[in-house]
């Protein structure tokens, strides 16, 4: 690995900082779109995702009450706890922000193993490091504007990968440090892969708004 140098904390680790835990998930039978179990988590997810993405998430999941799995934080803590990290970040420095990710909508249906996660975090990989194929992970491609992606399980796990320059970070951060969200469904059948792709596009352009990523790459609607 090309870093080496200085550590720097976990995305994870500063925002838990930065904010108290939210309660996680909640159990009780009842009617299927009860969100009020974690309402700072259901918050973050409909910020990040739109709450009409996320209604139709559910449909797609079947019958049962979803649930908020993941620790939840408001999504203002959320995003600037992810932009904090990278401020200080300089070429050569080790313990790679990128080594960790963040979890900022996680959800599941009760008693099942049916499962939507997502993550986010400052990716190893870069757009040069893709174009010359010295990237760490396999199987990236071109989906327009700033985007690249890697499509796996069928569709039903996506990365995308965008360069985001955050006020205040180093000048190389927006090459060397870009933005990696992932999405993933397991154990649904049938599942709707182009919602997926809508799902991840939704998150990468919200991201990139709250942050904010003053380069404003250019992100498709869909992935």
């Amino acid at each position: 690995m090309r870093f080496a140098g200085r550590t720097f904390p976990a995305i994870g680790a500063v925002i838990a900082a930065l904010a108290v835990l939210a309660a996680c998930s909640g159990s009780e039978e009842g009617d299927t779109k009860d969100r009020n179990d974690a309402p700072i988590g259901w918050s973050t997810c409909n910020a990040l995702f739109g709450e009409d993405r996320i209604d139709a998430l559910q449909d797609e999941m079947g019958k049962g009450t979803l649930a908020v799995l993941n620790q939840t934080f408001p999504v203002d803590t959320f995003v600037s706890g992810s932009a904090s990290v990278v401020q200080s970040w300089e070429p050569g420095d080790t313990g790679h922000v990128a080594y960790t990710a963040s979890h900022p909508c996680d959800l599941g249906l009760d008693g099942t193993g049916k499962r939507f996660n997502s993550y986010v975090r400052w990716s190893v990989d870069t757009p040069k490091g893709i174009e010359n194929g010295v990237a760490s992970k396999n199987g990236w491609q071109s989906a327009g504007g700033d985007v690249y992606v890697v499509r796996e399980d069928s569709g039903l796990r996506l990365t995308a990968l965008f360069p985001c320059k955050i006020k205040g970070s180093h000048q190389e951060q927006q090459a060397e440090l870009p933005l990696e969200v992932e999405t993933e469904v397991r154990n649904v059948p049938g599942f709707d892969a182009e919602l997926l792709s809508e799902m991840t596009a939704q998150l990468a352009r919200n991201l990139a708004k709250k942050l904010p990523c003053t380069n404003d790459p250019e992100i498709p609607s869909a992935l």
